[in-house]
């Protein structure tokens, strides 16, 4: 028998040994640590280059998206070290050793500029660069920006300096890997360039990345104040990269007759992050200038993709002023990070929920988007809620509007705090901080929490900050005032001797006789709130106050000949507070 329970032990833990293993190795094929995805948009001036990262450490596996110029591109800094290229040095800085793919949207030297540098460099192994096709054709006009028209156009081969000199090193480089006898160096050394195709998907890791580009090649020229380089800008390659539930929109300078295309052939450019077109150029043409024209060539793109976070490649002090009024004007409802003055921004994403750490400025954005205009959400918040026991609902204004203190309250106040982030990011902390009327928000430190009570006493206005991976969205409620005591020191003052302030439930007497006229004047503590206002009125000797109606005033003249009365005087602040009292009985005589 003992025998038999044993075995019958024994099969029962390798059952449970098996169930084990095969749940557990399960788990750790699905809840092993995501890796993670991150596009660094390096700040090389009023240029594009973007680094994308799939993993960390020795395993992970880089690519890039266009290599800015070969220097800081058009700054009016004269400190910037012009002398190196920015990408390259971003690269040996981050000890990248191999690409597995470049894209170069387009061939103008803002973004291909840093490409014969990171040829020139053996150690650095690429598989493929993508781009349009090496002789790539466009219609031009002439170089004389005055007399460019769609009449007089030709196709030209893009020449550049910049763009042969990148040709003639990717041949150099190639002629290496042709003469190299080891299997290794050769495959090291050998760059293979493709055309894409539109609609294709390519992988970095788990990260895809499809082309909406290039499209066909029938570009019309005509739009005069865009010159040659806008007709160039045109054949952009834009791509969409997805990993897990995190989208990014790729866009290099791609114009608005770049996406109309994409649209028109059913491409998705739906994404959470957009790279906006162009250096935050406008981009519009001299006629909608003068017309009026409100918004800027990319506002086709920006609303496309319904994205919740812009960055734009445009460089400390650059010479062109971008990011341009009116692009800023279509991107108001994003959470705008600009290179200009965050320096290089990194964009990670587990899978899920994306996080932003900047060089420069905290991590937070160069200009806040506004989702809703009653500033219940924002671009990183679904939902910000504001409750309290006030008389009227607290309606959250920006953090810029004038303030405000034309609210009273007669109870202590409880404001709750509470809030949802979008689904690709995350609700890391509230905070909050009351700050009294007539002080600088500024000297007040913020405080984790989500509720506060303001009682007796208090007047200011809360502040209170969201706080997400994606950075922080800020509101400020209405100012208002808690003042929960009635009036004080209140008085009944006469200009003839004898006329005492009571309390309502003293008893009447209406002995006092008062020659001529008697004038009453009225005056109280208010408290925090203030004055809102005095009435009274002249009850007669056997009847009930209430059956009387209250006037306004701070005074009161009484006239009225041998008939006994008393005088009623209630003060009321501006939270609604009353005290009320009354005078002895007096009545008026001729002499």
């Amino acid at each position: 028998m003992r025998n038999i329970i044993r075995k019958l032990a024994v099969c029962f833990l390798a059952w449970i040994l098996v169930c084990t293993t095969v749940v557990t190795g399960h788990g750790m094929h699905t809840a092993k640590a995501a890796q993670t995805f991150k596009i660094h948009f390096i700040d090389v001036g009023c240029a594009d280059a973007a680094l994308l990262q799939y993993g960390e450490g020795t395993e992970a596996k880089y690519a890039l998206i266009d290599t800015g110029a070969n220097q800081y591109h058009n700054t009016k800094d004269t400190t910037i070290d012009t002398t190196k290229t920015p990408v390259y040095e971003y690269l040996n800085k981050m000890g990248v050793k191999h690409l597995e793919f470049i894209l170069l949207t387009h061939p103008h030297q803002d973004h291909i500029g840093g490409m014969e540098k990171i040829l020139s460099d053996t150690t650095i192994k690429i598989d493929k660069i993508y781009g349009n096709d090496l002789n790539i054709q466009y219609l031009k006009s002439s170089e004389d920006k005055s007399k460019q028209s769609s009449d007089e156009t030709n196709w030209t081969e893009f020449d550049t300096k910049i763009y042969k000199n990148f040709k003639a090193a990717l041949e150099a480089r190639n002629k290496l890997a042709e003469e190299a006898e080891d299997k290794t160096e050769k495959e090291n050394l050998k760059v293979d360039y493709v055309v894409p195709t539109a609609g294709e998907t390519i992988s970095l890791g788990e990260a895809k990345m499809t082309f909406y580009g290039p499209l066909e090649n029938d570009y019309q020229y005509g739009r005069k104040v865009d010159l040659n380089t806008r007709q160039e800008n045109k054949y952009s390659i834009v791509t969409k990269i997805v990993y897990g539930s995190n989208s990014f929109l790729m866009t290099g300078d791609a114009q608005k007759e770049t996406i109309e295309k994409i649209i028109a052939k059913g491409y998705d450019l739906t994404a959470q992050v957009l790279k906006e077109p162009h250096h935050g150029f406008q981009d519009v043409t001299e006629e909608e200038l003068a017309n009026g024209y409100q918004y800027s060539d990319h506002k086709t793109v920006i609303d496309a993709s319904q994205a919740s976070i812009a960055i734009i490649s445009n460089g400390y002090m650059n010479t062109g002023g971008v990011p341009y009024t009116k692009v800023l004007r279509d991107l108001s409802k994003l959470d705008v990070y600009e290179t200009g003055d965050r320096g290089t921004i990194i964009v990670t994403s587990d899978g899920s929920q994306l996080s932003i750490q900047t060089e420069k400025g905290d991590n937070q954005p160069s200009v806040k988007g506004k989702e809703s205009d009653d500033e219940t959400s924002s671009p990183v918040m679904k939902s910000m809620n504001i409750t309290a026991n006030t008389t009227k609902s607290l309606t959250a204004t920006s953090v810029d509007a004038a303030n405000t203190y034309n609210r009273y309250e007669k109870k202590n106040i409880t404001v709750r705090f509470s809030g949802a982030a979008q689904g690709f990011t995350k609700l890391t902390s509230i905070e909050y901080k009351f700050v009294p009327k007539g002080v600088n928000n500024k000297t007040i430190a913020y405080k984790t929490g989500s509720s506060y009570t303001v009682k007796n006493g208090n007047c200011g206005r809360f502040y209170v900050r969201y706080n997400t991976p994606l950075g922080s969205t800020e509101i400020k409620l209405p100012g208002f005032t808690v003042d929960t005591k009635a009036p004080t020191s209140v008085k009944i003052k006469a200009n003839k001797s004898g006329i005492k302030t009571l309390s309502t439930s003293a008893k009447n007497t209406y002995s006092k006789r008062i020659k001529k006229s008697v004038k009453f004047t009225f005056s109280a503590n208010y408290g925090t709130s203030g004055k809102s206002m005095t009435q009274y009125k002249f009850v007669p000797r056997g009847k009930k106050a209430s059956k009387y109606k209250w006037k306004t005033a701070n005074s009161v003249t009484y006239k009225t000949r041998n008939k006994k009365v008393r005088l009623y005087v209630r003060y009321i602040d501006k939270s609604g507070n009353i005290t009320t009292k009354k005078t002895n009985g007096f009545y008026v005589t001729k002499k």
